[in-house]
């Protein structure tokens, strides 16, 4: 018997891989850990900067229309759900990375950028490169649901952790984790859920695609 999905990252983002999930055939349960908000923000001048990253898709359903003031410079996006975000929002010239945020700056550097602003949530990690100056804008919040939606209590499932925050917040309100399979957005996260779970599984790659690709496996392969 296939064993149930349960998807934890915000909304929208919960709902679309829901759906992706369930027309894979899986029995998908989305189920929020936190609700994200837009934060009130001051636009810096383009002219100091080279280029945007962004390492969510929550900085562009967020940003308002502040973000028109960077629409001609280059933008990097970490993952391709990012990078469809930034242009469907004016953004003409979006490159996607495939890996995280260090890798993205990475990738920056190569392109010849050197001032970087990266737009992000709150809760951000930071940034960081030789030769290089990032300017931090958060643009937004990601904040834990109270109380927490109510996890199976028993029987096996899969879960997926979308960013080590997930991961953390999950191993606050999850007290038998035997049952559990997690199938994580990046070795960070991986790293992040600790020990004790019935398998942890990074992602090779920070999409959808690549996260239920190996979710069905263990959901059909009953863990």
């Amino acid at each position: 018997m296939s064993l149930p999905l349960l998807i934890l990252r915000p909304e929208p983002g919960a709902a679309v891989t829901a759906d992706r999930a369930r027309r894979m055939g899986l029995d998908a349960h989305a189920m929020p850990l936190f609700v994200i908000r837009p934060l009130a923000w001051q636009v810096a001048p383009a002219d100091q900067f080279d280029a945007v990253l962004i390492t969510s898709a929550n900085a562009i359903r967020q940003g308002g229309a502040g973000l028109a003031t960077y629409h001609h410079l280059p933008l990097l996006a970490v993952g391709d759900a990012s990078a469809v975000a930034a242009r469907g929002s004016g953004f003409a010239h979006v490159s996607a990375g495939v890996e995280d945020g260090p890798a993205l700056v990475r990738m920056a550097v190569a392109a010849g950028y050197r001032r970087l602003v990266h737009l992000c949530g709150h809760q951000h990690k930071t940034l960081d490169e030789a030769g290089t100056a990032i300017t931090v804008i958060c643009v937004y919040s990601a904040d834990a649901i109270n109380p927490p939606p109510r996890l199976p209590a028993t029987g096996p499932c899969v879960a997926l952790i979308h960013s080590p925050r997930a991961a953390a917040r999950l191993v606050e309100i999850v007290r038998d984790k035997a049952g559990i399979h997690l199938v994580t957005i990046s070795p960070a996260a991986a790293q992040a859920v600790g020990v004790g779970w019935a398998s942890v599984t990074p992602s090779p790659f920070p999409t959808d695609a690549a996260m239920l690709e190996i979710a069905a496996r263990i959901c059909e392969q009953g863990g």
